[in-house]
C-alpha cells in the first residue's frame, strides 16, 4: 500500500468520524432540550394537581361552607 493512500484513507476517516461526533452532539444536545421542556411540563401539571387536590380537600370545602352560613347569619 502506498503511503499516500494510506493518509488519504486515513483522512477520510478521520472526517467521517468527525461528522459523526457532530451529528451526535447535536442529537444528544436536542434530546436534552426536548426533555427539559417535558420536565418543565410535568413540573406545571404537579403543581396543578397540588393546588387542585388542595382546594378539594374535606376541611377546606367545610371550612368555606361555614364561613358561608357565618355571613349569612351576620346579615
Amino acid at each position: 500500500m502506498d503511503t499516500t493512500t494510506a493518509i488519504s484513507l486515513l483522512t477520510i476517516n478521520v472526517i467521517v468520524l468527525s461528522v459523526v461526533i457532530l451529528a451526535l452532539l447535536v442529537i444528544i444536545i436536542v434530546l436534552i432540550v426536548k426533555l427539559n421542556m417535558i420536565a418543565s411540563n410535568i413540573h406545571q401539571v404537579s403543581e396543578n394537581m397540588a393546588s387542585a387536590t388542595e382546594w378539594l380537600s374535606p376541611v377546606k370545602i367545610f371550612s368555606l361552607i361555614g364561613n358561608l352560613f357565618q355571613s349569612f347569619r351576620k346579615r
